[in-house]
């Protein structure tokens, strides 16, 4: 069990000054390459030397969140130059992506471990956006607030329900259990230490067991902050999954396009062995990378005993994306299947890795919210 893992999960809300328009197809790119421009333009003192002959990369806020590098003496994974950055942007999609004044735009920001620490650093990176433009138009607009969401608000010790509440350090906490840690109104940022750990996906992975994930009474909540096993939205289906010949029984919902490779090769069709060695290897170098932790398991073991679990449905749609690099003007793809895929076998194992994966999202281009997923009982 990772002891030392742990994410936040945070909203900004934002109100347009003028016409606010994300790229319709790909807002997930508007958000990370203005996001990084202008970080890099605030924090780095030596532009030119930003990537491999930077002296101060190693405590360069840039150098950390946005490229960082294996620090010296580390193991293996140190092999992989580009390591995961610790960050993730969830954009709206579809109309969503375009907001006028009196409306409003919003995007979801999760910091896996150390880069917790930077919040700060988006908040003021997103509020230099805001003066100056972002998007088709270089729309303005400002932070009316962010709130700190919980991912598992099932799990945790229920509280009377009371309206908006104040938390410990003066934050708004809403019905919903969201916790309000800043407003345009103070311009005062309340820290929170509200995190997601893998023992909390653990203990909820144990409860949704016993239970046979058979209803959702128990752990359905709102949009904002609900699960679907585990997740933002709608509910559990109705009905047990679990039987003697097939054992339990999910379907993963691929949210936003997801691209994972096996030999080397784009998976076309992802057996449940492909999502969960892809979901492993990212969370165990997220974990050794930014929270000083590592996987204790049996990899090749492991991989064995996903590769038992059986496909019992198919649904997937490939979905063309693209983006321009403003570095190079190249034009790289971006695509990567959609849609649903049951799965039936020997699960519960792979459960609380599975429930942090819907945070950490999986395979490549993540930070721009690719490979975004769900977990539901299957009917």
């Amino acid at each position: 069990m990772l002891q030392a893992f742990s994410l936040s999960w945070f909203r900004f809300v934002l109100e347009p000054e003028n016409r606010v328009a994300l790229h319709p197809r790909n807002p997930g790119n508007t958000l990370r390459g203005a996001f990084g421009s202008t970080f890099k333009r605030l924090v780095c003192p030596t532009p030119a030397d930003c990537r491999e002959t930077c002296r101060l990369k190693a405590t360069c806020p840039h150098g950390q969140i946005f490229e960082p590098s294996p620090p010296p003496g580390a193991d293996r994974l140190s092999l992989n130059q580009d390591i995961p950055r610790p960050f993730v942007f969830r954009p709206p999609n579809g109309i969503e992506t375009t907001a006028r004044p009196g409306e409003v735009i919003q995007f979801d920001l999760i910091l896996i471990g150390k880069a917790l620490d930077y919040f700060p650093y988006f908040l003021v990176t997103f509020r230099e956006l805001g003066d100056q433009g972002i998007g088709l138009g270089r729309g303005r607009y400002e932070i009316s607030r962010v709130m700190q969401l919980d991912p598992l608000p099932a799990f945790r010790v229920p509280q009377p329900a009371s309206g908006n509440q104040i938390g410990e350090s003066g934050q708004r906490i809403t019905d919903s259990g969201a916790i309000e840690i800043y407003s345009a109104k103070d311009q005062l940022v309340r820290p929170s230490q509200s995190r997601l750990t893998f023992q909390d996906c653990h203990l909820a992975a144990e409860q949704l067991t016993i239970s046979g994930l058979q209803t959702a009474g128990s752990v359905e909540r709102s949009a904002d902050c609900g699960w679907r096993i585990a997740g933002c939205g709608a509910r559990l289906a109705e009905g047990g999954s679990r039987s003697a010949d097939s054992g339990m029984r999910i379907m993963i919902r691929f949210l936003t396009p997801t691209l994972l490779k096996a030999d080397g090769r784009i998976v076309e069709r992802p057996e449940f062995h492909h999502l969960i060695k892809r979901l492993r290897d990212r969370i165990n170098a997220l974990a050794h990378f930014y929270c000083d932790d590592a996987l204790d398991i049996d990899f090749k073991a492991f991989g064995e005993r996903a590769e038992a679990v059986r496909t019992a449905s198919c649904r997937i749609r490939w979905e063309d994306r693209d983006r321009r690099s403003w570095k190079t003007g190249l034009t790289h793809d971006m695509g990567g299947f959609v849609g649903d895929v049951t799965y039936e076998g020997d699960l519960e194992e792979f459960l609380p890795l599975l429930i942090l994966g819907q945070y950490t999202h999986v395979g490549k281009y993540a930070v721009w919210g690719h490979g975004q997923y769900e977990i539901l009982q299957k009917d």
